[in-house]
C-alpha cells in the first residue's frame, strides 16, 4: 500500500469510529437509554461530547480526502502512521470493541445479578453518613456485625409472622397489632425524639419530623435514600408506622420463604458506581414474586434482623405487581427537604 493510501485510510478509519461513538450517544439518547448508564447531573456532559465527536469525525474525514488526493495532512514533527498491522488491529481493536458491545448489547437497567455481585445494603443510613457500611448481604448471605444503632443497643427480635393468606397473592392480611405511635404533641417532644449527634445527621432529623407526623410515609424516588436514612437512623420512632415502597425483587438462597428485599441501585455518577440498597419485606406467600420483579409494597415498619444484623423491616399488608418505572435508579438530592415538603 502506497504512503498517500495508507494515510487516507487511518484518517477514514479514525473517521468511522469517532461517527461511531457519536452515533451511539445519539441512540441511547433518543431511545431513552442513557439513563442506565449516566446520572441526569451528567447527561449534558455526555451530550456535548457527542457534538465534539463529530466535529473530530468531520475533519478526520477531510484529513482522509486530502490525504487521498495526494495533498499534505500533517507538519515533519507529526509521529508517521504505523505500517504494523498486529500494531494498528490492538490499536483500532481497543476502540472498536467497546463500540461493538454497545451496538449489540441490550440497554437493560442494573438487575439482580449485580446485587449479587455488589451485595445489597441494608443500612442506609451508615452509607448516607459517610460510615463503614457492614450491612452488607452478598449472594451467599454472608454478613459481619454491625454496630448499635443511636437509638438504642439492644438487638431486637425479628418481626413476627403474618397469618396466611386465601389465593391472592397480593390481597389484604390483617394489620400489624404492633400500634403507630403516637403523634408528638410539640415541637420540643419531637425534637427530643429526633436528636441529632452531629452536624452529618441534622438534615435526616429534620426530614425525621416531617415523616413521623404523616399518616403513611411514602418512599419517594426524588428522596429515596434521604427518607430510608431518616428512618434508619431513627427507626425505633418509626415502629408501626404504615409505609409505602417501590422497587424490585432481590432474594437469596437462605433467605426464609416469607421474606424477600425490595431495592434500588442508587447512582451518582453513572451506572459503574452503582450501590444497591434495600429494605427486608415479610409476606407469607414472598415466594411467589420472582427476582427483578418490580412492586409496590405496603406495610408496617418493624424492628428485624438478617444475619444477626439489626436492621428496620416492613411487614407487608399489601404486595402489588407494578411497571418498570421510566428511570428505574435512584440519585442523591441535596436539597431533599424541599423535595419532601
Amino acid at each position: 500500500m502506497s504512503e498517500v493510501r495508507l494515510i487516507s485510510f487511518h484518517y477514514f478509519f479514525r473517521t468511522l469510529i469517532l461517527l461511531g461513538f457519536s452515533s451511539y450517544i445519539v441512540i441511547l439518547t433518543k431511545t431513552d437509554a442513557l439513563q442506565y448508564y449516566i446520572a441526569p447531573r451528567m447527561m449534558i456532559y455526555v451530550k456535548i461530547a457527542s457534538v465534539i465527536l463529530y466535529i473530530i469525525a468531520c475533519y478526520q474525514g477531510y484529513m482522509a480526502l486530502r490525504a487521498y488526493w495526494g495533498k499534505p495532512v500533517a507538519c515533519e514533527c507529526e509521529q508517521p502512521v504505523s505500517r504494523s498491522t498486529l500494531r494498528n488491529s490492538v490499536a483500532y481493536g481497543l476502540l472498536i470493541l467497546p463500540l461493538l458491545i454497545g451496538f449489540l448489547l441490550p440497554n437493560t437497567a442494573l438487575s439482580s445479578a449485580m446485587v449479587a455481585a455488589k451485595g445489597m445494603n441494608l443500612s442506609a443510613a451508615k452509607a448516607s453518613l459517610g460510615k463503614q457500611n457492614t450491612d452488607l448481604i452478598s449472594d451467599n448471605g454472608a454478613s459481619s456485625g454491625v454496630n448499635a444503632s443511636n437509638q438504642g443497643t439492644a438487638a431486637a427480635p425479628s418481626p413476627s409472622t403474618v397469618p396466611p393468606l386465601n389465593n391472592t397473592a397480593n390481597s389484604p392480611v390483617p394489620a400489624s397489632s404492633t400500634e403507630t405511635p403516637a403523634i408528638a404533641k410539640s415541637d420540643a417532644e419531637l425534637q427530643k425524639m429526633f436528636h441529632a449527634d452531629n452536624e452529618w445527621d441534622e438534615d435526616f432529623s429534620k426530614i425525621g419530623m416531617i415523616l413521623y407526623k404523616k399518616d403513611t410515609i411514602v418512599v419517594k424516588p426524588e428522596i429515596y435514600m434521604e427518607i430510608l436514612s431518616s428512618i434508619d437512623l431513627f427507626k425505633n420512632n418509626f415502629i408501626g408506622k404504615k409505609i409505602e415502597l417501590t422497587g424490585f425483587v432481590y432474594r437469596e438462597e437462605n433467605m426464609p420463604k416469607s421474606q424477600f428485599v425490595v431495592g434500588r441501585f442508587a447512582v451518582s455518577c453513572c451506572s459503574a458506581d452503582a450501590t444497591p440498597y434495600g429494605v427486608m419485606v415479610d409476606f407469607p406467600t414472598a415466594q411467589s414474586y420472582p427476582k427483578d420483579m418490580w412492586v409496590k409494597v405496603t406495610g408496617t415498619i418493624q424492628n428485624g434482623s438478617y444475619n444477626g444484623n439489626e436492621i428496620f423491616t416492613i411487614k407487608a399488608t399489601q404486595i402489588e405487581k407494578t411497571a418498570t418505572p421510566d428511570s428505574p435508579y435512584i440519585y442523591p438530592n441535596f436539597e431533599p427537604l424541599k423535595a419532601l415538603n
